[in-house]
């Protein structure tokens, strides 16, 4: 067997979790960035920093997998106040040499949070407030934060201080981040448009139903739930949906019901909107089902031929289906059938030979009959007709 070549192996390949180091600090600020292998072999190198006071921790490595921690000094790099620099970390080794940019920013302040985070701008808040919202609810009204504003030259204080006296603090920041450009603004969506509910014809339960609502982001979301028409067959609980409706995969469920007890007739239909767009509308439809459907298989037959009548029974009983016409030719090989939910009950066109004669001498194209139903089930009856047409075709 040949030996294998030490060049046939698969090769260190190196990985970086980030492209660019942004530092922004009144005094110290730390950070880390992760490195891997991902191609074959160990991997290992060294990072060298041309940052003044930059430190990684540690500075090499030998490993496939290694978090690197950095340390930058504002003192040791001599910046002042509003200062910044830019320079560059290499990280080299056998897996290969990655050049990143590194920005580093003096400013005028930072809050240091209970988590040892350091928030130096805006976009370190907004950071802060996707991980920790409710403690970045508690510095967005705090004095600190103000001075924070103040500091970094924010341009619309005077909205801010408003939206500081707004005692719902989960809409007011997340105002707060829409207008400072660092998110859009949260909408909703829904999927389901159209919802049909199907009765049986003697059932009065209250059918219960739902819309499933989707957040585009983990903002701040409310907005009105409302039936259109107002009807009162339609019952939402809930007449708002807010954030706090929403799972932490951004999904919340209307729910709604719908009383048959309420409804005249045997179909209703009325809208829910939720929000004011028009594309959040759901229109619920409800249709109770008849107690006897029939059904020809054609409508049109010539003389001599065979049609089927269809029975459809919603009932959910047996039922005995009557079934004559008036008309003599319209013939059926019995006079009663019983159909459990569905049947089909055959006949035939037969013309004796006296109206033959008839339709010979008076050219008469085609004729009109219908067929009489009467079906029973206990307690009830009903009474149906269906037309049908005969003739030459």
């Amino acid at each position: 067997m040949a030996q294998l070549n030490r060049f046939d192996m698969p090769l260190p390949t190196l990985h970086i979790d980030t492209t660019e180091i942004n530092i922004e600090t009144k005094d110290n600020q730390t950070g880390s960035l992760s490195i891997k292998n991902t191609g074959g072999g160990m991997l290992k190198g060294k990072i060298l920093s041309r940052l003044p006071g930059l430190v990684f921790t540690p500075n090499q490595w030998e490993g496939n997998k290694q978090e690197i921690n950095y340390t930058f000094n504002a003192q040791a790099a001599g910046l002042a106040t509003g200062q910044s620099i830019s320079s560059h970390i290499y990280i080299s080794s056998n897996g290969g040499e990655v050049k990143i940019p590194v920005r580093a920013r003096l400013t005028k302040m930072s809050i240091t949070t209970d988590h040892g985070i350091a928030i130096a701008n805006l976009q370190d808040f907004y950071n802060y407030a996707q991980e920790y919202p409710d403690q970045a609810r508690r510095i967005f009204v705090d004095s600190e934060f103000y001075m924070l504003l103040l500091a970094i030259g924010y341009e619309y204080m005077e909205i801010y201080e408003s939206l500081h006296k707004d005692s719902n603090r989960e809409r007011a920041m997340d105002n707060f981040f829409v207008l400072s450009g660092l998110k859009n603004k949260t909408h909703i969506s829904i999927n389901n448009t159209q919802l049909e509910f199907i009765q049986k014809p003697y059932d009065t339960q209250i059918m219960q139903g739902s819309i499933t609502v989707k957040k585009s982001d983990n903002g701040y979301a409310e907005t009105p739930i409302t039936i259109q028409n107002n009807s009162l067959w339609l019952n939402c609980p809930a007449i708002r949906l807010i954030s706090n409706d929403f799972d932490k995969n951004l999904t919340a469920t209307v729910d709604f019901s719908i009383d048959p007890r309420k409804i005249s007739g045997s179909y209703a239909r009325d809208l829910i909107t939720i929000g004011t767009a028009t594309q959040n509308t759901a229109e619920i439809t409800y249709r109770k089902l008849p107690p006897i459907s029939l059904r020809l298989n054609r409508t049109a037959l010539r003389y001599d031929d065979r049609g089927i009548l269809q029975v459809t029974n919603n009932t959910g009983e047996d039922i005995r289906v009557e079934v004559f016409c008036p008309e003599s030719y319209v013939r059926f090989s019995a006079r009663s059938y019983l159909v459990g939910a569905y049947g089909e009950i055959p006949f035939e066109i037969k013309l004796s030979a006296f109206l033959s004669a008839q339709l010979f001498f008076r050219k008469l194209p085609f004729m009109k009959a219908s067929i009489e139903v009467k079906t029973t089930a206990p307690g009830r009856s009903y009474k149906k007709s269906v037309p049908l047409t005969v003739g030459e075709w």
